[in-house]
Order: structure tokens, then C-alpha cells, then sequence
């Protein structure tokens, strides 16, 4: 069971300067719970700090510090690996997919990290994507923050 899990907006911002980088920290400081961190979130929060050092929002150093910050989360207990069983995620994805995307839409990417919260059983799902997080909520997650 995973007490957190979070899509790769809530990711970033613990890791590179944008709007939501203080509520991130504040909530991660605060808080009593470890975040799980699938294959997906991983591969999306590296992916997402070379693209902003592709556009110039962050130079080598920073994306390298990032890197470097992600690992120390891991070391400290802040982050733990989350193993996924692919399957179940993309029959929960394709289930979600069916009672929710005929009224609101949802991108296929929402409905997969959704899902590996579900597959998980976490308490609480961490997102600042306006239609991720409330696809969580209708889900039954808790949504933070």
C-alpha cells in the first residue's frame, strides 16, 4: 500500500523553481507520509527537467542539481520506487477511461497515473493538473494539496 502518490506537476515543482514549488515543499515538509514513485513518474520527472533546460528555464547546473536532490529523496525515505504491474495499471486506466472520459474527457496519461494510485492503494494522490485531480477525487483519492 502506498501512503502518496503523485503525477509528475507535483514532481517537478519539489524539484525546479515554478508557482507551485513552495506549496509543494511546504506540504512535503509538513507532512507524515513517504511519496511513491512509479517508472512513469520517474522517466516523466527527468524527461521534464531536460526539457526545461532545452527551453532555457533551467541551465545545466540546476538540472543536474535536480538530479542530484531526487536521489537524496530517495536515500532519506522522502521517495520510495513503486513496482507497477503494467497490466492491472492499464485495465484500471481503460475502467476509469469508461466512467469518466464520455462526460469530461480525459487524456490517457491522467488516467495512467490515476490508475497506478488506485493499483497502489494510496491514501492520498498529489497532482496540481486541474483534470488529473479531479478525475483522483471522482476516483475516490484524497487530493493534496
Amino acid at each position: 500500500m502506498a501512503e502518496a502518490c503523485a503525477d509528475s506537476s507535483f514532481l517537478v515543482s519539489l524539484y525546479r523553481r515554478d508557482e507551485h514549488e513552495a506549496k509543494a515543499k511546504r506540504l512535503v515538509l509538513r507532512a507524515n507520509f513517504v511519496i511513491s514513485v512509479s517508472p512513469l513518474n520517474r522517466i516523466e520527472l527527468r524527461n521534464a527537467l531536460r526539457n526545461a533546460q532545452a527551453c532555457g528555464q533551467i541551465n545545466q547546473h540546476e538540472r543536474r542539481a535536480a538530479f542530484q536532490q531526487i536521489e537524496n529523496g530517495f536515500a532519506m525515505g522522502l521517495l520510495i520506487h513503486l513496482p507497477v504491474e503494467w497490466t492491472n495499471v492499464f485495465r484500471r486506466a481503460d475502467e476509469l477511461s469508461e466512467m469518466y472520459s464520455t462526460r469530461h474527457g480525459q487524456r490517457t496519461i491522467d488516467l495512467v497515473h490515476v490508475a497506478i494510485a488506485l493499483e497502489a492503494r494510496a491514501r492520498m494522490f498529489l497532482s496540481f493538473d486541474q483534470r488529473q485531480r479531479e478525475l483522483a477525487k471522482a476516483a475516490g483519492l484524497k487530493v493534496r494539496p
